[in-house]
């Protein structure tokens, strides 16, 4: 989502379909308070740097 990709681009890299994609996606910025793309992007840069994290490109 911070990199900017559409839900068919994301459905396409994880599998499923772009609907799945978006209904997942408003549950995951309902659960994290998340209201802009900004706050996507400032979560997505604040996770990127723990130890461990791999992400999806």
């Amino acid at each position: 989502m911070a990199a900017g990709k559409t839900d068919a681009q994301i459905a396409e890299r994880l599998g499923g379909t772009a609907k799945q994609v978006s209904e997942q996606r408003a549950r995951l910025l309902a659960r994290l308070q998340i209201n802009s793309p900004d706050e996507i992007a400032d979560a997505a840069e604040r996770w990127a740097s723990w130890p461990g994290y791999r992400g999806i490109t």
